[in-house]
């Protein structure tokens, strides 16, 4: 008798995942809430800017008063800092160009 040997072969598939394939998916919800997140948080950061450049200076002052006594209360003191000298810095040095073009009432 002769013995048969037989030769396997194993074959191994590489296959390549694209990151980015994974993150355009639309199904992803961590995707979908950091981008809403930022949507809102741009939405926030335009309507603040606008209305630091087209509020009067007493009425930014009073604004900020009460934001350093609520942000100290609340013990947010950082951040409500960073806001105040945010605001009045984006007053003085903002384009004044883009308000003055709109009337402003008061």
């Amino acid at each position: 008798m002769s013995s048969q040997t037989e030769n396997t072969t194993l074959v191994t598939v590489e296959t390549e995942t694209n990151r980015s394939d994974n993150m355009n998916n639309t199904n992803n919800p961590i995707l979908a809430f950091v981008k809403n997140l930022a949507d809102a948080f741009k939405y926030v950061g335009r309507h603040a800017f606008t209305w630091v450049m087209q509020a009067s200076w007493k009425k930014l002052l009073l604004t900020s008063v009460l934001t350093l006594i609520a942000g100290g209360i609340l013990h947010l003191s950082a951040l409500a800092n960073g806001a105040v000298f945010g605001a009045i810095i984006v007053k003085l040095f903002a384009d004044k160009d883009k308000t003055e073009t709109s009337p402003q009432t008061e």
